[in-house]
């Protein structure tokens, strides 16, 4: 009842944060950073109470996707409310809001299942682990500056007044950003891999294959992208595509498999 209670608060107040944005994203002064904060703040901080009490059980670390889904979605709206301290995100925050809310909600109806009894530290599984998590957080980032520079540029070439007049990042700042974030996102993928090579075994192993092939497609692209930028000047929309199809790739290899098997097959 604690969880479905702290899920529900905190989805409203991720939803109040997405509607004060949203209603103000093109107004010149942009949604008030303020009100925005405390909206936000409110939901974050019931969001974290619902991952402590949702993978810390009497019966042992629930690991489950759907936990794991809301560990990694918490680190990346943590993240880009930060930044947004800063520089404006005034398209990121609905998205990532709006997002956090839903899968808030949506992790009421999906079963969890506990995966482990007790937690054995193994200091290259631990690392292998962060890695990939904040290589994935700062790829999906770096996704979702990809889009927002995307829609900016296209309104631009439409000529679109209202958002000569917005409160909308400029695009070159957009654009430099994204490439930072793939540069960082794409060396820790990197690092995580070579972390799952040194430190586990069976990388190539019949259950594990599909993963391990799926992050090789993903930091391939990823890579290619990247040092396409910086050697020859890549950008513009075919990035943007390729940055969202290495996005999908990573997810699938993340999420895919352990979500069939533990949400619609049942198994744990």
């Amino acid at each position: 009842m604690l969880i479905i209670s702290l899920s529900l608060f905190a989805s409203l107040f991720y939803v109040l944060a997405t509607g004060h944005v949203l209603s103000r994203l093109f107004h010149k002064e942009g949604p008030s950073q303020k009100l925005t904060i405390i909206f936000s703040t409110v939901a974050i901080l019931s969001h974290m109470l619902v991952l402590v009490n949702s993978v810390f059980t009497q019966d042992g670390q629930d690991l489950s996707t759907i936990n794991v889904a809301l560990l990694t979605c918490w680190v990346i709206v943590v993240s880009v409310t930060t930044v947004s301290l800063k520089f404006p995100a005034t398209l990121l925050l609905p998205v990532v809001y709006g997002f956090a809310a839903i899968l808030l909600v949506a992790s009421l109806f999906v079963p969890h299942h506990i995966v482990m009894k007790s937690l054995e530290v193994d200091i290259g599984l631990v690392v292998h682990i962060s890695l990939s998590l904040l290589a994935y957080c700062v790829l999906i980032i770096a996704t979702l500056y990809a889009v927002q520079f995307y829609f900016i540029d296209r309104r631009l070439k439409e000529k679109d007044l209202a958002i000569m007049h917005s409160h909308l990042p400029p695009l070159m700042q957009v654009e430099s950003q994204l490439y930072q974030l793939l540069t960082v996102g794409t060396a820790l993928l990197t690092l995580a891999l070579l972390s799952g090579f040194v430190f586990l075994e069976g990388m190539f192993a019949k259950e594990f294959l599909h993963k391990t092939v799926l992050s090789l497609i993903a930091w391939c692209m990823f890579s290619a992208v990247t040092v396409g930028h910086h050697q020859f000047g890549w950008r513009g929309k075919s990035v943007v595509f390729a940055v969202l199809g290495a996005s999908g790739i990573v997810t699938l290899a993340y999420f895919g498999s352990r979500f069939v098997q533990e949400v619609i097959l049942g198994k744990f």
